[in-house]
Formats: C-alpha cells, structure tokens, sequence
C-alpha cells in the first residue's frame, strides 16, 4: 500500500474541520476504486455475445412472458 501525502492550507481545516476533509478523501478513493471496477465490468461486457447466448435467450423470452400485460395495457390506453 501507497501513502500519499497532500498539503492543505489551515485556513481549509479550520473551516471544514479535519474529519470532514478526512471523509471526503475516503469518499473519494472509494468512487475512483469504483470506476476500476466499472471499467473492468465494461471490459467484460464486451466479450460477452448475448445475441448468441442460449441461457441470456430463455431468460429474456421468460421474462417478456412474465412481464408483457403491464406493457402491452400501456399501449391500449
């Protein structure tokens, strides 16, 4: 593990305080370990052939037969 260190001006901590900066830094490495993983999830999609995908095929015609009356009365009102 990195430690980074950042300098910040006391005018900043003494008008939001320390924890607040702190969480806000933390919220910040979470949102950027979010966007790796959203990355990687999108890197996956591509590779993935749901066109072709017998098992992604049943799953979507099950769930058109579930669902197809509350979209089918929308276009008969």
């Amino acid at each position: 593990m990195q430690e980074i260190k950042i300098q910040l001006d006391d005018k900043l901590i003494q008008t939001f305080g320390y924890s607040i900066i702190e969480q806000q830094i933390k919220d910040f490495v979470n949102k950027l370990y979010l966007r790796i993983s959203a990355q990687e999830m999108l890197k996956g999609i591509k590779e993935i052939d749901l066109e072709n995908d017998e098992k992604w095929n049943n799953a979507r015609e099950l769930a058109w037969e579930q669902e197809n009356n509350k979209y089918i009365n929308l276009l008969y009102k």
